[in-house]
């Protein structure tokens, strides 16, 4: 009745003690309940504000707590209770999209526009397709990700070639937007060069310094923001450095970046931003042999140790949560105290089975029970920037792909043959009433 997510129960947000988990658990009615309380506190907050929820939204809730409470009766009969939180749990899921849905469309009526606010994707695809490619980007977006990855610019140690980001940077220039670096540190194996993997951690280091001090100098005034470190919270960790380690790096790749650049805003990127890896004890390539520590948790270790970086990067690929949760998951980084880029983002337009090397590659995750199509897309884009856009910490939100074939599956704003896809054109009318 609403589509394929994860959902939780944390005892109507009070947490379980030890007694409680000891005892036999029906999660179906345990998560139905932890979301209506957790829907009824935001209902709360809105009134506090001064705003009332809408009736579709007082519809959901009523038909919701209506089956919870049928739920409830029903507890003897552990599979019909079951049955009837389930379809409690879909109406309020639908409600608490409702809600946030409202809550970001009023806080952008009442802060007005954001001049500031940077709409961007990564611009890869502009030295394949050409002129086509850049119109459509340039009529869109203010805000080019420009690729830095060290595998592909310094092959050979010593011998580096920036001509991919010379070029898109030479249009970027052209057409007046805004650019980004992306990324000068990444520990995923498909981003380092062979080389590099054969060092000593204190020759890594001095290379990865080195690298930064090169690629942020060459460019000083020309590329002013950078992701300096990319997946560093055990997720892209191929060398297995310890919690520590990794921390340092981050510092390392700050300090640099200033150091080539006082101008620099230097952001550290993050992905699997609800850390089910940790849960899991994986990093991307398998076991990760130790205990993993969360997104948040890395973030605020790098901010206890007094690591100067600017920006929180959070990556939002098929987020397989619905937008209240989304929400909240936001808000939870914007309390850092720091401004907050979503640095790569996006949902596919299509279930059609894209290949890939390794096999046949497909978004498994509904939204609202339908297959995705390019109006479904749109309408999670329309949700989703509207949320973003009512935060005033977040600063910047970067879509990835500009075009198909794109890293999701049929992830593009426009298709293989440079055709506008509903979401582009719904995005383009949401920008234009945020500048």
């Amino acid at each position: 009745g609403f589509g394929d997510v994860h959902v939780y129960a944390a005892n109507a947000g009070e947490g379980y003690s030890a007694a409680d988990v000891s005892r036999p658990m029906n999660f179906v009615l345990e998560a139905a309940e932890s979301r209506l309380a957790a829907v009824t506190r935001a209902e709360a907050e809105l009134a506090a504000g001064g705003s009332e929820p809408g009736a579709a939204y007082g519809s959901r809730l009523a038909e919701g707590a209506s089956l919870l409470e049928a739920a409830r009766r029903r507890q003897a009969d552990a599979a019909a209770c079951a049955a009837a939180a389930t379809a409690a749990l879909a109406q309020l899921l639908h409600a608490g999209e409702l809600l946030a849905l409202e809550r970001g469309r009023r806080a952008i009526a009442a802060g007005g526009r954001r001049e500031g606010l940077r709409f961007g994707c990564n611009a890869f695809g502009y030295t394949r397709h050409g002129q086509r490619y850049a119109e459509l980007f340039r009529e869109l977006l203010n805000f080019a990700t420009l690729p830095f990855y060290r595998a592909g610019v310094e092959p050979e140690a010593g011998r580096r070639d920036f001509s991919r980001a010379e070029a898109i940077l030479a249009w970027a220039e052209r057409d007046g937007l805004a650019v980004k670096g992306h990324p000068l540190i990444w520990l995923n194996l498909s981003g380092m060069p062979d080389w590099l993997r054969g060092l000593s951690p204190e020759q890594a280091r001095a290379g990865h310094r080195d690298y930064i001090l090169d690629a942020v100098g060459r460019f000083r005034g020309r590329i002013d923001t950078w992701d300096v470190i990319n997946e560093a919270h055990d997720w892209a960790n191929d060398p297995r450095l310890g919690p520590e380690q990794l921390v340092e790096l981050t510092r390392l790749a700050a300090d640099a970046a200033a150091e080539a650049n006082g101008r620099a805003v230097r952001i550290v990127n993050s992905c699997c931003t609800w850390s089910e890896y940790v849960a899991r004890g994986e990093c991307h390539a398998g076991d990760l042999g130790r205990p993993g520590r969360t997104v948040l948790g890395y973030l605020r270790d790098c901010i206890g140790a007094g690591v100067d970086f600017d920006v929180v990067g959070l990556q939002m690929y098929d987020p397989s949560r619905d937008l209240f949760e989304i929400d909240r998951h936001l808000d939870m980084f914007c309390r850092l105290g720091k401004p907050v880029h979503i640095t790569e983002l996006g949902i596919s337009s299509s279930c059609r089975p894209v290949e890939r090397r390794g096999g046949l590659a497909i978004n498994p995750h509904y939204w609202h029970g339908r297959a995705w199509s390019e109006a479904e897309q749109a309408d999670w884009i329309e949700g989703f920037y509207a949320i973003c856009c009512a935060k005033p910490a977040i600063e910047a939100i970067t879509w990835w792909d500009f075009c198909d074939p794109a890293f999701v599956p049929h992830g593009g704003l426009v298709d293989e043959h440079l055709r506008p896809k509903e979401g582009y054109h719904r995005l383009r009318r949401l920008i234009e009433g945020r500048r």
